[in-house]
């Protein structure tokens, strides 16, 4: 790879000239008392200080700078007359209240927008503020043309103003071809570490990526790589100090003066391990305050994110949207900012290591029917603790309903206690739920299906596992059955059945924790649990 080099207007903020250069820079003393030395990562104030002043306006950029950020990242786009102006969105509504798309507005309408200092300034603006500061800018980019406006702009910029680039790799190439030797920050979205040849396009000098995708592994050979590591976006004490501790070179966040002082603190006094365990009572308090705030943030965004883009995995009937991966990104920050320690297992991008706390994620069952606007999917969200499950939601966007259990606390729905009892029931009349195995029948559905309408029982296939599973819990249906019970799509639901008072068995009889990771289980209403496992294993046999 080769070195970043300054050109007009733009100061390389790191170098990847070297495979050592990285890894060396993390090289510090050790402490008085003999234990290995963190060396604080540098802050990335994020849109400036949106803590503070309006984001992304010279005020916000002034008071980070005043807060000692070394870099400032700043989001930019262009007007209608080819003007680099900062802003993030698309459009002004949601910061400067006007709908329109800011590339179809010209810059003299632009400027109007807001009062005083609170405007949207120019890039040329932004790098003259900074100019002979310590603080260097950083540039996020997602969209080409804005990124060959801002490019343009930077290079006939004759000040002293560190630049780099960070955002969509079409963004960066575009950046490249005005400026040769830029410095560009890799955009990584992967819990698998970079390799040499996914750097060979942009020859980055930094691996930039969410907190959510931030593993050991992949700091260790990004650094062997020649890359820093800069993690966003990070704002509270306890996971800056992990991310440091796993060696990262800057964190990006929107509250510089707390987080820097929290590094600050920890350098000064010794970087803490965690002086206990906590009980699990504190982790499975924190953790359900934690998951029902994320149920509603996910129920909100699939709601209003409309699908743009689908693909296939194993198969031309396995989809993915860009919903899945948003709301997975966005739900695995959302517990690395509270449990920084904690593993994570999720759908679309798989494992992360941690202690023997593990999340277990779903971000959208029924993603076939989400695709095809069919109002009936969920999220799965589980925590276990030892393997064993502890907190559990369920959310579905389309009823709006959080669906929540904590071992041992019962299960709740809009905080009615979810209780099922032990009367008989008949299957008579009844509804039970089940799912396709993929997009087949498993084997021995037909077999079910037939002694079910024996019974005068309705057999439902509505294209959610975890709904089906957690709706018998609701008590909605008398029972349903997976072919393959998986924690990432069914912990959850299986958790809240158990603490409403159902049953959940596998085929050899009642299981307590979770069923056998790939084998089918069925849960039932205690009062027809009996009958409908007899049915069930019946059909399993004959399948």
């Amino acid at each position: 790879m080769s070195a970043a080099v300054p050109v007009a207007g733009s100061v390389a903020l790191g170098s990847s000239a070297s495979t050592a250069s990285a890894s060396a820079d993390r090289v510090v003393p050790t402490s008085p008392d003999g234990r290995p030395g963190v060396r604080p990562p540098r802050l990335v104030a994020h849109r400036g200080a949106p803590r503070v002043r309006r984001e992304n306006t010279l005020p916000a950029i002034a008071v980070a700078e005043a807060l000692g950020a070394e870099v400032i990242e700043v989001d930019v786009r262009r007007t209608a007359d080819g003007v680099a102006v900062l802003l993030h969105d698309e459009t002004l509504g949601r910061m400067w209240g006007d709908a329109r798309r800011v590339s179809d507005v010209a810059w003299c309408d632009v400027a109007r927008l807001g009062n005083g200092l609170d405007r949207i300034p120019r890039l040329d603006g932004a790098l003259e503020r900074l100019d002979g500061c310590r603080s260097a800018l950083l540039i996020d980019l997602t969209d080409a043309q804005d990124a060959l406006v801002a490019a343009r702009t930077v290079a006939g910029f004759t000040g002293s103003t560190a630049v780099a680039w960070c955002g969509a790799p079409v963004a960066m190439a575009a950046v490249r071809s005005v400026l040769p030797e830029a410095d560009v920050w890799l955009a990584w979205e992967s819990l698998d570490p970079p390799t040499a040849r996914d750097l060979e396009a942009l020859t980055p000098s930094t691996l930039n990526l969410d907190v959510a995708f931030l593993t050991p592994r992949t700091v260790e050979v990004a650094h062997a790589l020649g890359l820093r590591v800069s993690v966003w976006t990070i704002d509270d004490a306890e996971p800056a100090i992990w991310a440091a501790r796993l060696g990262v070179d800057s964190i990006t966040t929107n509250d510089v003066g707390a987080v820097g002082a929290a590094l600050s603190a920890a350098e000064r006094d010794g970087w803490p391990e965690r002086d206990r365990e906590p009980t699990e009572t504190e982790v499975a308090s924190r953790a359900q305050a934690l998951a029902h705030r994320i149920a509603h943030e996910v129920i909100a965004y699939t709601r209003e994110h409309p699908v743009s883009e689908i693909r296939t995995k194993a198969n031309p009937a396995d989809l993915v949207t860009d919903v899945d991966r948003l709301v997975e990104q966005h739900v695995r920050s959302r517990v690395r900012m509270v449990f920084p320690t904690h593993g994570f297992t999720g759908e679309e991008y798989g494992e992360a290591p941690g202690d023997r706390h593990r999340w277990f994620l779903d971000p959208v069952d029924g993603t076939t029917n989400l695709a095809n606007g069919v109002p009936w999917t969920s999220m799965s969200l589980c925590l276990t603790r030892g393997g064993r499950p502890l907190v559990g939601v369920v959310a579905d966007p389309w009823r709006g309903e959080v669906l929540e259990a904590r071992r041992g606390r019962g299960a709740t729905l809009r905080d009615r206690q979810l209780r099922l009892d032990d009367v008989p029931r008949p299957l008579a009349g009844a509804v039970v739920g089940t799912e396709l195995d993929g997009h087949r029948p498993w084997p021995g559905f037909g077999a079910f299906l037939d002694a079910l309408a024996d019974r005068s029982c309705t057999l439902r296939v509505q294209g959610s596992g975890t709904l089906t599973i957690a709706q018998v819990a609701a008590g909605r249906g008398i029972g349903g059955c997976v072919s393959a019970f998986n924690p990432v799509d069914h912990g959850a639901a299986v958790l809240l059945v158990h603490e409403a008072g159902g049953i959940v068995l596998a085929p050899s009889g009642p299981v307590e924790g979770f069923p056998p990771v790939g084998e089918p289980f069925l849960v039932a209403h205690p009062g027809a649990a009996d009958e409908l496992h007899a049915v069930w294993t019946a059909a399993l046999a004959a399948g």
